[in-house]
């Protein structure tokens, strides 16, 4: 497993812009330096455990005040952890009324990179055959990383010495109870190992997705 402190990089607030106010020719960008009293995005301990990794770009608007409003995710890393992560360390900071002056209330784009510290492990692969037939389940696919929808479910999961499913999560649905439950015993009956000729540090880590009927 790759531990430690991770490496997380902010990457859009030095160079984000406003638009130009409509009906006037477009004035040179004008940029807005991210104030020291913002605080340093902390990598959600979940998202180490399950080495989830992404960028959240998110958009946002300023008060008049130098405040942090409307903000919403325009792209999602993949993973409500780092999303969110993301939105509450933006909310937490606060602009000069300058900046938010030149910002003229336009939309501004800002990017969290999220990076783990270390070497990429390898990762356990699906042993082929080993999910069960399923008349609610037509398979697992192994670091997938499409979006939850009607033709599948993103998941996230640990294994254990013996190939073993547990932890499972869901990502970005919500299901019945009952499906669910039968979602997280389907991927806790597959079974996962190592190419015992690949060599190299490995981890517990999987994610993917289940296939849906």
């Amino acid at each position: 497993m790759r531990h430690g402190l991770a490496a997380l990089a902010m990457a859009a607030l030095a160079t984000v812009q406003a638009a130009p106010a409509a009906a006037q020719a477009p004035p040179a960008p004008t940029t807005v330096t991210p104030p020291r009293s913002c605080p340093g995005p902390q990598y959600p301990r979940e998202a180490i455990r399950y080495e989830l990794e992404g960028i959240s770009t998110l958009r946002f608007k300023l008060a008049p005040g130098g405040g942090v409003s409307a903000v919403e995710v325009a792209k999602s890393s993949g993973w409500a952890l780092l999303d969110d992560a993301a939105i509450r360390t933006l909310q937490a900071c606060s602009f000069p009324p300058g900046q938010a002056a030149r910002a003229g209330g336009a939309s501004l784009p800002v990017q969290y990179v999220w990076s783990l510290d270390g070497e990429h492990s390898l990762r356990p692969h699906l042993v082929p055959g080993s999910c069960p037939a399923s008349g609610r389940f037509a398979g697992f696919r192994a670091y997938d990383g499409k979006p939850s929808g009607t033709d599948g479910v993103k998941v996230r999961l640990l294994v254990d010495a013996q190939g073993q499913p547990r932890g499972v999560k869901t990502e970005g649905v919500v299901l019945p109870a009952q499906t669910f439950d039968a979602l997280i015993k389907y991927v806790e009956s597959c079974r996962f190992g190592f190419d015992p000729e690949l060599k190299g540090q490995r981890t517990d880590t999987v994610y993917g997705r289940v296939l849906l009927r």
